[in-house]
């Protein structure tokens, strides 16, 4: 076979959203506890995804593959992903000038980007061009800010976008007035967050279209997601860089705007309108009470 000069989670990345649920959780097994897993047997990587082994080398053959002893040489090939945690993980070399950094960020969009399926991307904004269906959006506390970031751009270009309460209380409130056909678009890096793979299980089970944003080790929601966006993070930063995510959350709110231009044009004007008019009644108000 011709080897193709890309990593094993290169190769989940350009595959991941024409994998099967039970492809898609081998996946997430697989970089979650990378190489390791994946340089058992066969028989003990499909127990850990608690998967059929046929499916292990279904999984294998679609990233590319002859078999399972050419993916763990590959595997064997390849440097350990560190899961720590910012506080934990070890500090690489010291920065001598701050343009280095702004190297590596650069590189940061400019590989998230290169990966950015097109198809994926379109096929996304037709559900986020259709206004029968609500948009509502979770963002776990790190990427908490992208996901206002795409919030902040639906609700400018659409109508029926909300924002999923980060108290779970409320957010079962909301759960329950999810309608089939709904979107629910989650940010999810770090994948120690357990609540919001149950929203997204629940949601799911209501009907749900499960959008998810997430980093190259993807999340357990992974397998519950029909359109998945992964960025780099990784930076010789001890914290995760978000400007991956964001680059993804600005092409789709270009696109989005590129879709509905004749829609959103006027409601943002109205929208401005209302704004001027709200203020001047503010200033009015204010004086009155001086």
């Amino acid at each position: 076979m011709k080897r193709a000069p890309f990593s094993i989670a290169d190769r989940i990345s350009a595959g991941v959203n024409s994998m099967t649920s039970s492809e898609k959780r081998l996946a997430r097994v697989l970089l979650a506890r990378y190489p390791t897993v994946g340089m058992a047997s066969v028989t003990a990587f499909a127990k850990q995804a608690e998967v059929s082994a046929p499916t292990v080398l279904r999984f294998v053959a679609k990233l590319g593959f002859d078999g399972y002893p050419e993916f763990r040489r590959a595997l064997g090939d390849e440097i350990h992903v560190s899961r720590n945690h910012p506080i934990k993980k070890p500090r690489t070399k010291r920065l001598e000038a701050a343009s280095d950094y702004g190297n590596e960020l650069q590189e940061v969009v400019r590989s998230t980007l290169a990966e950015l399926d097109k198809g994926l991307v379109e096929r996304v904004i037709e559900l986020f061009a259709d206004e029968r269906r609500g948009i509502h959006v979770l963002g776990e506390d790190l990427a908490s800010t992208v996901a206002g970031h795409l919030l902040y751009h639906l609700r400018k270009m659409r109508r029926s976008v909300f924002e999923m309460p980060a108290a779970l209380q409320e957010r079962a409130d909301r759960i329950i007035d999810l309608r089939k056909k709904d979107i629910l678009v989650l940010f999810d890096v770090g994948h120690n967050h357990t609540d919001v793979a149950t929203t997204a299980r629940i949601s799911s089970q209501r009907g749900c279209s499960i959008v998810l944003f997430t980093d190259h080790l993807m999340s357990a929601t992974s397998e519950l997601a029909a359109h998945i966006f992964r960025a780099k993070i990784d930076t010789s930063s001890p914290w995760e860089s978000l400007l991956g995510l964001n680059a993804i959350v600005e092409t789709i709110a270009l696109a989005l705007d590129q879709r509905l231009e004749s829609v959103v044009r006027p409601r943002v004007e109205t929208g401005e309108q209302y704004r001027r008019e709200l203020l001047e009644q503010g200033s009015v108000s204010t004086d009155r009470d001086r």
